[in-house]
This record gives C-alpha cells, structure tokens and sequence, in this order.
C-alpha cells in the first residue's frame, strides 16, 4: 500500500512537472524539471509579503530587487524541499516493492530457558456473532528434560529449607507469616503450596488466626514442578471454581493449553480456529511500518521548512536589534561631522567607516551607492529609513531630508536634540535588555530551588512510610 502511495506522489510531481514546462517555457532550457515545478509553484503562490518583509531586513534591495529574491528564495526553497521529498518517496517506493520474506505467522518461536516470556497478539473472531476481540498469547520459555528438572527440584528443596521460616528463629515457634516462594531465581520453576489447617495459615505464607489459644502444628507442602514434571517438597492442591465460560475464553484456555504442552520444543503452532472462534494472528507487517515512516518523513520535511523559514526570521530580528543599538552612536557621529563642517555625503561615509554594525553598514552604503547614480538624495534618504524600519531611524532620515529640501540652517541643532533623545532611547534598551536577561537568570535558579525543595521533602516522605 505505501508503495502505491508514493507512486501515486511520485505520477502526480511529474505531471506538475510537465504541466510547468509546457507553460513556462523560459525556463526550459538548462533548467531540470524539479526547477520547473519549484517555479511554478512560486508564481502561483499567494501572499508573499511576511517572506519579503524577513528578506527586507536582512539585505538592502530595492522594490524591483526585492521582489525578484524573494522569488527566487521561494523558489530555492521549495526546490529543495522537492528533491528530499522525491529521494524519500523513491527509497520508500523501492522498499516497498522488495519482495517480503514470507513468514508463517501460525509458527512461534519460543524463548529459550532462562529468558521472559513473550506474547503472541491474536485477534478472535467469532463466527457466530462476528465479534472480535484482542488476546495476548503469553508464551513461556522452553522447559526442562527430566535430568534437567531432577537436578534443579534438588537445588530447590535446599533453598525452600533456608528461607521458609521467614523472620521466625525456629519452627518450634513461629510467631510471624512464613515466607512460601512461588519461583525459583530465574529457572521457570513453579511452587504450589498447601496447608492441612488453611484457617490457621494460608497456602501463602500468611498466619490467619486472629489468636490461638496453644502452639497448633500445621503440615505444610509444596510441589516443585514445570508442565511435564514435578518434584515434591510437600504435596499441593490447586482448586479452581467452575465457570461458564465464552468462546473466546474457551479458545485462550486452548491456546493456552497448548502453549503449555509444546514448552519442551523451540516453537509451537497455533490452530486457525478454536472452540468456534477464528484466530488471527496480531503482528505489524512491514507496510504498517513503511506507513509510519511515510508519515515521519512528511513530518520532517515540514519542519525543515518551517525551520528554515524561522531562521530568515530570526536573522531580521537580529538585524532590528543590532542597528537599533547602533543608532545612538551613529547619530552621534553624524552630528559631529556635520558640525565639523562636512558635507552630509561625507557625514555619513565617514559616520559608517567605523560602524560595528554589517547590516547599518550595508544600507548605509546601498543609499550612497543610489546618490552617486543620479537618485536625489532627499528621496535615497527616505528609502533609508523606509528600508531600516526602525522608528528612530525614520525619524533621522525625514529630519534630514526636510533640511535638504528647505536649507540646512537648522540641521545641526535638530541633529544635537535627536543625539540627546537617541542617548535615553539608549538607557532605555540597555535596561530592558538587563531586565530580559534577569528573567532568563530566574529559569535556572527555579530548577534549583525545586531541586532543594525535593533533597528537604524526600527524607520526610520516607520516614512516614
């Protein structure tokens, strides 16, 4: 099934990418059919104005060369998400096709002796009713040969001898419940235990006598055995109350039964039907698997985009941030230069060559680059602000493109209040920045406290047990 599924995405992204050939034939040439689809998609896509604001921010462009590399990164991206995906649906497509190793669910392998049991999920159905119900088959480690057992049930009655008295000292008197295991380390050995005076001590160990008027001796046996052997301690006897049972139950007593009689083998083999109930057995196929990992894979591919798409956001914040710090001391170096008698061209050139800030820089440049080629200042300097998009930034740039339009008379004077409101704008992000950082530090010293809080309260938890 899961490889249909991915033949059927493989058909339907070769058919986009005739569709996008046929209709864009300008990039026919040079261009592989994944580029064709990538492309496609891109122009037919919708709003794209939160990607070309991320991309604003993080390289000076104008409106025509924005809108071209917010397309072409669109188009990077879903190119790239393509080509995963292809390589993840053919190596799916191809394992799937690989021919299953045909196994014979009704065959059971059984554990080896000494290990856990396992379980064998069935799924019953009865014919009569159609009901289904689900049943774990435990199935038990592989048994002993009687040499095997003989030389265990010896070893057994030693240990039964050391640990039945439990805390009593002697069993002339035994004042505390007796200690009756029911297995033996990790051997798959079981012990039935019995008493010949149950209202005075129970076949598990435990004194039920509310009191006794003088000592009351109890014979106590046991039976050591697995399904083929038994070995006696003392003697046992399990009572079981009669019921009326279902088909289903009656089928899980076969199963069971059977389990039982095969554990001297490696395997056993399970019926197709029992009591009137059909058996199933319950194990994932390969295409359940292959299925989930379809699943996973479109899960991870969505990630992938969405990680992609939040880095390109992350660097924009870092570049609001960045440049919002470097205002003050550029404004600052603006005013020095102009009040030193340089030209605002110069003013700026000279207010970046130090700039620590790459992204400042960048648009700094971008602007003066516009200048030379002819565009009037008074409209490259409000791009500047417009493209910076922080408010102080628009502020300084509609400040200096007023002054250009109107005389400079006055810039100097604007320009000494705005380095002074920049220096509290300043204050102001440096005690944020403190305050966000003091929240951080709270994280780390809450896990501590909780720690501490537990390293007190567990001691006292303890003791009141």
């Amino acid at each position: 099934m899961v490889s249909y599924i991915c033949i059927v995405f493989l058909l339907i992204l070769t058919m986009l990418a005739i569709i996008s050939r046929k209709n864009y034939s300008k990039y026919k040439d040079g261009v592989k059919p994944l580029w064709w689809i990538a492309l496609w998609l891109t122009s037919h896509l919708g709003d794209k104005s939160r990607i070309r604001e991320y991309i604003k921010r993080t390289k000076p462009l104008n409106t025509k060369a924005l809108s071209e590399e917010t397309d072409r990164r669109i188009a990077v991206f879903i190119h790239d998400t393509l080509r995963i995906l292809v390589v993840f649906l053919l190596i799916l497509c191809i394992a799937g096709l690989i021919p299953e190793k045909e196994v014979d669910l009704y065959t059971i392998e059984r554990p080896d002796i000494g290990e856990d049991s396992t379980f064998v999920d069935v799924r019953l159905i009865d014919k009569g009713t159609q009901e289904q119900e689900m049943y774990s088959l435990e199935v038990s480690p592989r048994e002993y040969t009687k040499e095997e057992f003989d030389e265990l049930s010896d070893r057994v009655r030693a240990y039964l001898d050391s640990v039945i008295l439990g805390n009593n000292k002697s069993p002339e008197l035994v004042t505390e419940d007796l200690f009756f295991p029911t297995t033996y380390e990790n051997t798959g050995l079981r012990i039935v235990w019995e008493t010949d005076m149950p209202t005075v001590l129970g076949s598990d160990g435990r004194i039920v006598a509310d009191d006794l008027d003088d000592k009351v001796k109890v014979n106590i046996s046991a039976k050591i055995k697995d399904a083929n052997f038994s070995s006696d301690y003392e003697t046992s006897v399990l009572v079981s109350k009669e019921e009326i049972l279902s088909s289903s139950d009656k089928a899980k007593v076969a199963m069971l039964n059977i389990e039982r009689e095969n554990r001297t083998g490696k395997e056993f083999t399970i019926p197709h039907e029992l009591e009137d109930v059909s058996i199933e057995r319950n194990i994932e196929s390969r295409e359940d698997k292959l299925l989930y990992v379809l699943i996973f894979g479109f899960i991870i591919i969505g990630l992938l985009g969405y990680y992609r798409v939040y880095k390109l956001k992350e660097t924009g914040e870092m570049r609001d941030e960045e440049i919002g710090d470097a205002y003050y001391g550029f404004a600052n170096r603006l005013a020095i230069y102009i009040g030193a008698g340089f030209t605002l061209r110069k003013s700026l050139e000279a207010a970046i060559k130090n700039e620590k800030s790459e992204f400042l820089t960048n648009e700094v440049e971008y602007t003066l680059n516009m200048t030379a080629a002819g565009i009037p200042e008074t409209k490259a300097y409000m791009e500047l602000g417009n493209r910076l998009g922080i408010e102080e930034y628009m502020r300084l740039m509609s400040l200096i493109s007023q002054n250009l339009s109107f005389g400079n008379s006055n810039l100097l004077k604007l320009l000494d209040t705005e380095v002074k409101t920049s220096f509290f704008l300043k204050k102001e992000r440096v005690r944020k920045k403190g305050e966000q950082a003091s929240e951080k530090l709270l994280i780390p010293t809450a896990i501590l406290l909780i720690i501490v809080i537990i390293v007190v309260m567990y001691p006292a938890f303890i003791g009141m047990r």
